[in-house]
């Protein structure tokens, strides 16, 4: 069985690392992402199963859009699907959350936007604070979150929202 290598993002495998996000991310802004790699180079991480990159995450400081939240953003993460359920996503979620300290993060929060990948960040050690809905365009808190039991709990009004999660690195 080949090892599973992680990179930082680098010319040789930069297609292959942005056509796997629009794939699996569709939200991602990869102009965006292409600016900001600059800043956060080894916050650009690729998962590579022999020759081929099977996986990505990429994030930077969250105070680059919200300067109010020093947290570390995982903007996007994902394993390609044949390769999903054999807990890579797990080992690129950990060095990814190493990139965060590097760069002095001591938080890394997340968005996400139900099913699976909620249980997979709980699963994680992520804690769910809020769940934000969209209103004019900005994010507005719905609900702020005690405990995982009550984001458990809590009936989504607006399905169309998304959880606040972060974990302590």
């Amino acid at each position: 069985m080949e090892q599973l290598k992680l990179i930082p993002l680098n010319e040789e495998i930069d297609q292959r690392f942005y056509s796997l996000a629009a794939e699996y991310l569709p939200g991602s802004d990869q102009s965006k992402m292409r600016e900001r790699v600059k800043k956060f180079p080894q916050a650009f991480i690729a998962a590579v199963l022999g020759e081929q990159v099977i996986g990505v995450a990429f994030g930077w400081e969250r105070k680059l859009d919200d300067p109010t939240d020093n947290s570390f953003v995982l903007d996007g993460i994902t394993i390609e699907e044949p390769y999903q359920k054999n807990g890579y996503g797990k080992i690129l979620l950990k060095a990814f959350g190493e990139a965060a300290k590097k760069y002095g993060a001591s938080v890394v929060s997340v968005g996400s936007a139900g099913g699976y990948v909620e249980k997979f960040y709980i699963d994680c050690g992520f804690i769910p604070l809020e769940y934000k809905v969209w209103e004019d365009g900005s994010p507005v808190v719905e609900r702020s979150f005690n405990s995982v039991e009550d984001y458990r709990s809590y009936q989504r009004k607006n399905p169309d929202g998304f959880v606040v999660m972060e974990k302590h690195i």
